[in-house]
């Protein structure tokens, strides 16, 4: 399906909305909130505006990545059907895991849970063992959905990788490196390998955010301009 510029600047706002979100999130963890991961501590973050509002803008960054990954898949389409199709399928389960999870951390627990800890003295105890239950389920939804996004970064480091010479190869390379970080995340949480772990670095995980994401950006601009400049361009 030929793309027209504006789709491809669409896709890279909704990438630079999720890196902005990224950010503030970053900025929430460090600065406001503390590191204690006790029931009584999470929840009393959880009632509070700041954090319902990086769950909300979480949320909406998103949604916003299903718009970025359509159009990836679409631009490819025509030139690696097969590889974007796939890649395009499993980033749909990657979001919808995703979105789900986060859609039921911001509903469930900050609101309903939290709410009912600070109001119901006599709940503590019970609302403590769902806050752990709720911990060890976000670990074991994280699977799936990290196999989702390894086989859909895998899928789309293929669809791109014959987009062209020099800067068309941006959006591979990027996509190469998620695949990698996220398969070296999958084998340090799941299968016990500990060289792994320094992948759950918070500061690494925001390096690699930036990096891979800018490269994707970059790529969208890039290839946006090369539409503007020549509509019937042929990209190989």
């Amino acid at each position: 399906m030929p793309l027209a510029a504006k789709h491809f600047r669409i896709a890279a706002a909704c990438l630079c909305l999720f890196v902005a979100v990224q950010i503030f999130q970053a900025l929430c963890f460090i600065f406001w909130f503390p590191e204690s991961q006790a029931a009584a501590g999470d929840f009393a973050v959880r009632a509070g505006w700041l954090d319902r509002t990086r769950a909300l803008a979480v949320l909406f960054g998103i949604a916003g990545l299903a718009v970025t990954y359509a159009v990836f898949a679409l631009d490819r389409f025509s030139k690696a059907p097969l590889a974007s199709l796939l890649a395009f399928t499993f980033c749909m389960f990657f979001v919808v895991f995703e979105f789900l999870h986060r859609g039921l951390d911001f509903v469930m627990v900050s609101q309903q849970w939290a709410n009912a800890y600070a109001a119901e003295p006599a709940l503590r105890g019970v609302l403590a063992e769902r806050h752990e239950f709720w911990g060890a389920f976000t670990s074991a939804i994280y699977f799936p959905l990290m196999l989702s996004g390894l086989i859909a970064w895998t899928c789309f480091a293929i669809a791109t990788w014959k987009a062209g010479p020099g800067w068309m190869r941006l959006a591979s390379i990027a996509f190469t490196l998620n695949a990698l970080r996220t398969l070296g995340r999958l084998l340090g949480n799941y299968t016990g390998v500990d060289w792994f772990d320094f992948l759950d670095s918070f500061a690494l995980y925001l390096v690699l955010v930036f990096l891979i994401n800018g490269l994707l950006v970059a790529w969208l601009f890039k290839r946006a301009a090369a539409v503007h400049e020549a509509p019937a361009l042929a990209v190989s």
